[in-house]
C-alpha cells in the first residue's frame, strides 16, 4: 500500500488541483514513481547511505504547523566566514518523512558543505484539501498562513541557529510545489534570492505581478518529453520572467516528468548557477540549456485591458466577431477567438502582435493550441518587416481547416498545431497574426514563438 501522502498528492491532481495538472488515471502509477523520484531510486531506498547525515525535526517559531527538517551542518564542519547558504526544499508532495531520504541525498551528493537544507512539511489544513502548497493568492479552507509566510518563518528560525549568507538563500521545488516557489519569489520583501523550479507548471494569473521578478534568479529544469506538466509552460516562464528583468536559465533533460539521470549533479549545477547567474547558453554533461533569447513570444492571453497585453485587433470585418474569450481556454482562463458567420474568404480578420528580431537566426518555430468549430480556413501568419517597418514577406506557420476542395470543415477540441518558417535577411521585426479567412470559429491559446535550434 502506498503512503497516504503520495496518494493524496496525485488524487488532488486528478481532481483538477489549480496548482497542478489533470492526470489520467492510467498515468497514476507512473507519476507516483516519477514525481517523488523513485525512477532514480531516491526516497524508496534504504537510508544506509545517508545515516551519517545530521537532521533535526523542528517547528519554526514553536508553531506546531510550521514543521521542517533542518539537514546539516555536519559535526566536524567549519562554518563559512560569510555564513551558510540555505536551500529550502518544497517537495512535489506533502514534504513529509517519506521524502526525507531523498532530501538528505540532495544535501550529501548535490550540495557542498557550505549549505544547510531545510525541508518544509506542507500543512494539511482540511481532509479534502486539493492545493498541496497554498499561497497568498491560491488559498484553501482554514488556511492560517501561506507557503510564502511559512518559508520566511523557516528562514528566520534557521538564522536563529546558524549564521546565514543572505545572498545564497534559494528554494528547490518540483511538480506541485513549483507554483508556490514562483509565488514566494514574487512576494514583497522576499528573503529568497534564487529559485530552482523543476518539472512544474507556470500560471501567471495565479501569481503576484511578474514585475516583482526583477533582480531574482530562476533555474528552470524541465523535460521536453513531460506530459504531466507541459514543456511549453517552462518556456513561457523563461520568456515572461526574463521580460520582467529576472535572470533565467532553462535547462532541459530527457525522460519526461520526474527526476531523471544524474539528479544530484544537475541540482548542484542549478544551485551553482543561482549563485552567479548569467544568461549564456551552454551544454553541461547532459544538461542542455536554451539561450535566453530563443523564445521571442510566449503568451496565454491572460492579462490586459481591452485586449490581451501587446495584441491588436485587426480592422473590423463584416460578419466577424473578434473576442477575448475569458471562459474558454486550453489552460488558464482565456483565449483569443475569431468567429466568421458569412461565407466569404475575404477580407481577412485577425489579431496581431509584433516583436523585434535581432541576431542571425534564420528559422522560427511556432506552436499554438487551437480549438475549431466548423472552421473552413484559419492560419497563424508570420510576417517579416525591415528596419523601416516595411513588409518583406510572410509565411503561414500553421493551417487550420479544409485543405482540398470538398473537404468538410474542421471540428475539434484543443489540439496542438506547430510549424517552422524561414526568416528573410534584413528582418528587424516579426508580426504574428492569428487570422480567419472562411466561415467558422477558431480559438487560439498557449502560443509560443521561438528561434529554431
Amino acid at each position: 500500500m502506498w503512503p497516504v501522502a503520495w496518494d493524496n498528492d496525485l488524487a488532488g491532481a486528478e481532481k483538477g488541483n489549480v496548482m497542478g495538472m489533470w492526470m489520467p488515471r492510467y498515468l497514476r502509477t507512473f507519476a507516483i514513481f516519477a514525481a517523488i523520484g523513485l525512477l532514480t531510486g531516491s526516497p524508496g531506498r534504504a537510508q544506509d547511505d545517508v545515516a551519517d547525515v545530521p537532521s533535526q525535526d523542528i517547528r519554526a517559531g514553536g508553531d506546531q504547523h510550521k514543521r521542517y527538517f533542518l539537514i546539516g551542518p555536519r559535526a566536524e564542519a567549519k562554518a563559512p566566514k560569510d555564513g551558510y547558504g540555505l536551500v529550502l526544499v518544497m517537495p512535489g508532495g506533502d514534504g513529509g518523512p517519506d521524502f526525507h531520504p531523498f532530501v538528505k541525498r540532495v544535501f550529501k551528493y548535490g550540495l557542498g558543505g557550505d549549505y544547510l537544507v531545510a525541508q518544509l512539511v506542507a500543512v494539511k489544513w482540511t481532509a479534502d484539501q486539493q492545493i498541496v502548497w497554498p499561497t497568498e493568492k491560491c488559498r484553501v479552507s482554514r488556511q492560517a498562513f501561506s507557503t510564502e509566510k511559512f518559508l520566511e518563518a523557516v528562514i528566520e528560525d534557521v538564522k536563529g541557529r546558524h549564521k546565514l549568507n543572505d545572498s545564497r538563500v534559494f528554494t528547490l521545488s518540483w511538480s506541485s510545489s513549483g507554483p508556490a516557489a514562483y509565488a514566494a519569489s514574487l512576494s514583497n520583501d522576499s528573503s529568497v534570492k534564487g529559485s530552482f523550479v523543476a518539472m512544474s507548471v507556470f500560471k501567471p494569473n495565479q501569481l503576484p505581478p511578474l514585475a516583482q521578478a526583477k533582480g531574482h534568479a530562476y533555474f528552470i529544469y524541465h523535460s521536453p518529453d513531460d506530459r504531466t506538466c507541459p514543456f511549453r509552460m517552462a518556456e513561457r516562464a523563461r520568456a515572461a520572467l526574463s521580460d520582467a528583468g529576472a535572470a533565467v536559465r532553462l535547462a532541459t533533460y530527457n525522460g519526461g516528468h520526474g527526476w531523471q539521470g544524474n539528479v544530484y549533479a544537475d541540482i548542484r549545477r542549478g544551485i551553482k548557477w543561482l549563485e552567479q547567474p548569467d544568461q549564456s547558453a551552454t551544454s553541461d554533461q547532459g544538461v542542455t540549456t536554451r539561450p535566453a533569447g530563443s523564445v521571442l513570444l510566449s503568451d496565454s492571453f491572460e492579462t490586459g485591458d481591452e485586449w490581451p497585453d501587446g495584441w491588436q485587433r485587426g480592422a473590423r470585418v463584416k460578419g466577424v466577431r473578434h473576442m477575448w474569450d475569458k471562459k474558454t481556454a486550453s489552460d488558464g482562463s482565456a483565449s483569443l477567438c475569431l468567429k466568421k458567420g458569412v461565407r466569404k474568404f475575404f477580407p481577412i480578420a485577425e489579431f496581431s502582435r509584433t516583436v523585434p528580431h535581432t541576431g542571425d537566426a534564420r528559422q522560427l518555430e511556432v506552436s499554438v493550441q487551437v480549438k475549431a468549430q466548423r472552421a473552413t480556413k484559419a492560419v497563424v501568419d508570420v510576417q517579416f518587416l525591415n528596419a523601416g517597418g516595411a513588409w518583406l514577406s510572410h509565411e503561414w506557420a500553421t493551417y487550420i481547416g479544409a485543405k482540398e476542395d470538398g473537404d468538410p470543415p474542421v471540428n475539434h477540441d484543443w489540439k496542438a498545431y506547430s510549424g517552422t518558417v524561414s526568416i528573410p535577411a534584413q528582418t528587424k521585426s516579426i508580426c504574428i497574426a492569428l487570422q480567419i479567412y472562411g466561415p467558422g470559429a477558431v480559438w487560439f491559446d498557449e502560443l509560443t514563438v521561438g528561434y529554431a535550434e
